[in-house]
């Protein structure tokens, strides 16, 4: 969905994040481990944002009914999700804020 390199998204992320400069990038679009604590810092920001920015990433939006709940499936599809879907739904999220408390530079 992005149009970014998975060297370029996950140096971004680390940006976003306060990544030490100094460190080895983490590899938030292979590495599920990274990816799930990428999307954790994106939920602590804001997790509805976050939860919405995956859903369209997986194509769940199917599984919303009309009043707004998500059928289970859609839930397993989000909980399946890639390190890179993760990873891009963390970007979206991290990066569309005006205010991050994970960072220090703003």
């Amino acid at each position: 969905m992005l149009d970014m390199t998975n060297q370029q998204l996950n140096v971004a992320l680390a940006e976003l994040t306060g990544f030490p400069a100094d460190k080895l990038t983490p590899n938030y679009c292979n590495d599920p481990a990274a990816s799930l604590e990428v999307q954790a810092k994106a939920i602590e920001v804001d997790a509805e944002g976050y939860v919405n920015k995956l859903t369209t990433i997986v194509d769940a939006c199917i599984f919303w009914s009309s009043d707004c709940c998500m059928d289970p499936i859609g839930v397993t599809w989000l909980m399946t999700a890639t390190p890179r879907e993760r990873a891009e739904a963390a970007y979206m999220t991290l990066s569309s804020q005006d205010l991050h408390p994970l960072r220090e530079d703003i």
